[in-house]
């Protein structure tokens, strides 16, 4: 397949599908609630990760097409199903989109020491720097995703 996004820009656009915004929330609140547990609780959900994420890149291989998920509901559960989930993820995304920004301008104000006041600001940015990743391209928005994810991994 040429023109494709590749492996690794494939796994970064993955990556922040799957773990989005609660990689920034989740593990505080998971050590708050389970203790020590919560490593236990991460062990788990990455290995129902990893198996999703392999459902996914098989049925993408298997049945490529861009509808995603509902396009594989579709081909299991007909148009009905198909419709409900499309729907669900057209009420879900925004929300979570929105969510992610706010987490992100929480931690840079808390980082900066910036006022609380500042954080509509920076999530207006932080969202507004992802919009127009996206109008640029899904190239340009798998390579952000792949050196935010790396970025950790090379200091």
């Amino acid at each position: 397949m040429s023109g494709g996004i590749g492996t690794a820009r494939g796994v970064a656009l993955s990556v922040g599908a799957v773990l989005g915004p609660g990689v920034l929330v989740l593990p505080a609140m998971a050590v708050r609630v389970a203790g020590p547990a919560s490593l236990v609780a991460w062990a788990v959900l990455l290995c129902v990760s990893a198996l999703i994420a392999t459902s996914f890149a098989t049925l993408g291989a298997r049945y490529p097409d861009a509808g995603g998920v509902a396009a594989f509901t579709q081909r299991a559960f007909g148009a009905r199903a198909a419709a409900v989930v499309g729907c669900w993820l057209y009420a879900a995304v925004p929300a979570g989109v929105v969510a992610g920004g706010i987490a992100g301008a929480r931690y840079v104000t808390a980082a900066l020491g910036a006022s609380t006041t500042v954080t509509g600001v920076v999530a207006g940015a932080l969202l507004g720097v992802v919009y127009t990743a996206n109008l640029v391209g899904l190239r340009l928005s798998a390579r952000l995703q792949l050196a935010l994810i790396l970025q950790p991994h090379f200091r």
